[in-house]
């Protein structure tokens, strides 16, 4: 027999199954900004603010002189430098988004549950916890440069569609030429000029390094 306490004891269970059956949805959340910055989702322009919710497929840009940081999960948090733009691909168990133009900063501010992943073209930097920045669109040939470097942790970066893949430990960078060699991993001076600082309350967020002068720099050590 089934007392009243069994009862709801199974029926709590059962709830409880039902609940662990379920897609779980996530949101991001755009926590600060300074300057211009824009969200297109579909066909609509919208204009953001602090506490702005932001949803899978969306595009946030940045314009000239602005910086914006958004949370993607409670363990995820990338900041934009000005002139950038990327897309929030995936977010839940695998949080994935696409850089389109400019440069990312990716912080992982907790134990992930899945992974996290930022995507350029045919290139795909993947970590499970790490802090590391990445750069795209400026380019010499046919195709854009990537370009990678880690503050903290290991990113493994592939090229799709070929064999190649490597592991970028902590004070290391690499180039992905035309997005489709990768250099060696090693140092790079400009990289100790980066702002990696997420903390709007701690020091100043907007990461002001010359990345003009560091991609110059990237092309004599690895076009020669």
């Amino acid at each position: 027999m089934v007392t009243r306490r069994g009862a709801l004891r199974l029926v709590l269970f059962s709830i409880a199954i039902l609940l662990s059956s379920l897609p779980l949805f996530a949101e991001a959340q755009l926590v600060y900004l300074q300057g211009t910055v824009s969200v297109r989702r579909g066909s609509q322009s919208l204009t953001p603010d602090i506490g702005t919710r932001l949803e899978q497929g969306d595009l946030v840009i940045t314009g000239a002189s602005s910086t914006a940081i958004v949370m993607l999960d409670s363990n995820t948090e990338v900041k934009m430098r000005a002139e950038t733009e990327f897309r929030i691909d995936e977010i839940g168990s695998h949080t994935q988004v696409s850089l389109e133009r400019g440069g990312l900063f990716s912080n992982i501010v907790g134990k992930l549950q899945g992974g996290f992943s930022v995507r350029t073209g045919t290139v795909l930097a993947g970590v499970r916890g790490t802090q590391f920045f990445v750069a795209y669109g400026r380019k010499i040939d046919a195709s854009p440069d990537v370009w990678l470097c880690v503050n903290r942790g290991v990113v493994r970066v592939t090229v799709e569609g070929s064999d190649q893949s490597v592991d970028v430990p902590e004070g290391k960078g690499i180039n992905i030429l035309s997005g489709e060699k990768i250099t060696p991993p090693k140092e790079y001076g400009w990289t100790k000029k980066l702002n990696w600082n997420m903390d709007p309350g701690s020091a100043p967020v907007k990461d002001s390094t010359n990345l003009n002068q560091a991609y110059a720099d990237l092309l004599n050590q690895d076009y020669d």
